[in-house]
């Protein structure tokens, strides 16, 4: 099965799955000419790293993975979005949103906000939560004490429908997540068209990417 969507070209892909030559050639070209200082051990120790992160998203059955790191009303703004599929069993599709939605409310409570949407590609399950999930150790801080940082994220979960792929048995599961929270309304534009965007098509089908031009 194949999943094709559009994204706009602010946000820089991080690829999942690669090797040790691969990734330090792909930290080498995210660097750019910033690279032209660093010394062979220094891109070797980035290599290294990117090769880390990309096998933790293969591992999880991320298929897409791509930061976003720029500025919004003059302030820095960064967001992390992954796509990865995963196998379910359902004889319905709409059962299954069904289910998978009432599962989320009940693991999350009052802490997210759970909805069912009508997708172009099919019935989605979204989950926003607004947390301090992430936390900057305390090592890294002035204070010398740990520093939570809010976090916004959501979730789209998305049982393939059969008319897209027959004999599907996938769920695909969009995660987006931003430190800046101020800038919510913002992602949430660009997020809607990206949902929007998605299809579905059998494996004989191509193009998973289609980068928005500017």
């Amino acid at each position: 099965m194949n999943v094709t969507f559009q994204i706009p070209p602010f946000f820089q892909e991080i690829v999942p799955g690669l090797d040790p030559d691969q990734a330090r050639a792909q930290a080498a070209a995210r660097v750019g000419h910033r690279a032209t200082p660093l010394s062979e051990e220094d891109l070797d120790a980035l290599g290294v790293e990117y090769a880390r992160a990309s096998a933790s998203l293969a591992a999880a059955n991320v298929f897409y993975a791509a930061t976003c790191l720029g500025t919004i009303d003059g302030d820095l703004s960064s967001g992390t979005l992954l796509i990865a599929r995963q196998p379910l069993s359902y004889r319905d599709p709409r059962t299954a949103v069904t289910g998978i939605g009432e599962v989320m409310e009940r693991r999350h409570g009052p802490d997210a906000a759970v909805r069912i949407w009508d997708l172009p590609c099919g019935e989605a399950v979204l989950v926003f939560e607004q947390n301090a999930s992430l936390r900057i150790p305390a090592e890294m801080t002035a204070s010398g004490e740990d520093f939570p940082v809010e976090v916004a994220q959501v979730q789209a979960f998305i049982p393939v429908p059969y008319e897209a792929v027959p004999g599907a048995q996938d769920m695909i599961v969009i995660t987006f997540s931003t430190p800046s929270t101020d800038h919510w309304e913002d992602y949430s534009e660009v997020l809607a068209a990206f949902l929007r965007s998605l299809t579905f098509t059998p494996d004989e089908a191509a193009a998973p990417v289609d980068v928005l031009a500017n």
